[in-house]
């Protein structure tokens, strides 16, 4: 078995498509055709369907893929123990995240690791924390940052930062409230609300908050879903309604057509929270892997 054909293999399985799996290993598409043929003659079985509308794998398929990210891990690690003698280490890891790590603590993370490791590249992909948890546990990214615990006996969590949501208004919705102010929880169950996608942390965290207290998230009139942190911002000025994002992501001085939102707080709910590094708690980490999990626990 040629290790160049199970990462061919792998990468297919993963983008479900022959061409954009050409296009990201730098090969011709008949090249990775007959790198994953190659595979099923030495298997004596199929393992990819081969559909008008897509790629799935098969049972088999599924099961080499599984198989087939340890036993890269374990080849690079090998590799990665012999350039390290030499004197060189590179690699390329991929992260998924959601919006706040990815946009607050993400680049400090990775400007320190490619200080030390300047060779070694990165792809990090936009999702929420659920999406996240998904691709983690499917294979199809090494580490996620996520601002929710999804319970499941695979993943492992590293606390990597604190934060606080607070409730956005605009300008108008509260007349004698300044920013950062406290408000209760029954002064909002009137207004219009703009909420995250399911999925999304920062949902999650305000859904569990009002759990707590005995406040269904149903009962609030949701008039939008967006995943977008700025587009939110932006409908709230404009007096769509309100929302609740993180305190990192407050700038009272954006202005939309004039109009500005405030940041407040409420004061009978508990809004804080942790973002976390997850990664597959049984599945071998490549050493780059090992590695970058070692900064961000040094540095957090």
């Amino acid at each position: 078995m040629d290790i160049r054909q199970l990462k061919t293999f792998v990468e297919v399985a993963r983008v479900r498509s022959f061409s954009k799996a050409a296009e990201s290993l730098f090969l011709t598409q008949p090249t990775v055709s007959n790198h994953v043929q190659s595979l099923e003659k030495e298997f004596d079985t199929i393992l990819i369907n081969r559909l008008s509308k897509g790629l799935t794998l098969t049972d088999a398929g599924q099961l080499l893929y599984q198989n087939a990210l340890d036993i890269i891990n374990t080849y690079e690690t090998a590799r990665y123990q012999l350039d390290s003698y030499k004197g060189k280490v590179e690699g390329h890891l991929e992260i998924s995240a959601s919006s706040v790590p990815r946009k607050h603590l993400l680049p400090i993370l990775i400007h320190s690791f490619l200080e030390k490791y300047p060779d070694v590249s990165f792809s990090i992909s936009d999702k929420d924390s659920r999406q996240v948890i998904e691709e983690i546990l499917i294979g199809d990214t090494d580490f996620g940052f996520v601002g929710a615990l999804y319970k499941t006996r695979n993943l492992a969590y590293i606390p990597v930062m604190e934060d606080n949501l607070v409730l956005i208004s605009p300008e108008d919705f509260f007349p004698d409230h300044e920013n950062l102010m406290s408000i209760s929880l029954d002064m909002i169950v009137d207004y219009p609300f703009i909420f995250r996608e399911e999925g999304s942390g920062t949902r999650e965290s305000v859904r569990l908050s009002m759990e707590s207290k005995g406040f269904n998230l149903e009962r609030l009139k949701t008039v939008a879903w967006i995943e977008d942190v700025e587009a939110i911002k932006r409908m709230v000025a404009l007096g769509v309604g309100l929302s609740f994002i993180s305190e990192k992501d407050i700038d009272c001085g954006d202005i939309v057509e004039g109009r500005r939102y405030k940041a407040l707080r409420l004061d009978d709910l508990d809004l804080s929270r942790k973002f976390y590094l997850v990664h597959h708690k049984s599945r071998q980490l490549s050493p780059i892997g090992e590695s970058f999990k070692s900064s961000v626990k040094s540095l957090v």
